[in-house]
């Protein structure tokens, strides 16, 4: 399956089947299982960086972010690049996007890209909030602190 293909199945089977039926999330591994890495992960992320309707918005990250979890890593993503495309959209309530970053480049390089992203300029509210919320979900005990 190439990017596309990853992120039409993982969209319609959230909107199907919400992000918790165990079913479709062991149908899902196993397809994606036999995929190239790459393309796995381009896939699952674009469904955090797409501009969906907010009541599609969780249920729709919460199984690419399952997904995520048990995906193999791949090292060819530009960290501080990923985290700028995905706060826009990013749902707060989804942990497994920042605990993949930390997996893939380690927890410190993650936190530490985040804070970088998080003192950039320009950003809004809701995209500050994101980066507080996914240095949090690594455990960072400076994560509510301004950068």
């Amino acid at each position: 399956m190439k990017r596309d293909e990853v992120l039409a199945a993982v969209l319609q089977s959230a909107d199907r089947f919400g992000a918790d039926n165990p079913q479709q999330l062991a149908f899902l591994r196993s397809r994606l299982g036999r995929c190239a890495p790459a393309e796995v992960f381009a896939g699952l992320f674009a469904v955090f960086v797409e501009s969906a309707p907010k009541e599609l918005r969780s249920q729709r990250q919460e199984l690419a972010g399952r997904l995520l979890d048990t995906a193999e890593p791949t090292k060819e993503i530009d960290l501080v690049e990923c985290i700028r495309a995905s706060l826009p959209s990013y749902d707060l309530s989804v942990e497994q996007l920042p605990q993949y970053f930390a997996r893939v480049l380690g927890k410190q390089a993650a936190i530490d890209a985040l804070a970088s992203v998080q003192a950039t300029e320009g950003l809004s509210d809701g995209e500050i909030a994101a980066a507080r919320t996914m240095r949090w979900w690594l455990g960072d005990p400076t994560a509510g602190e301004q950068p």
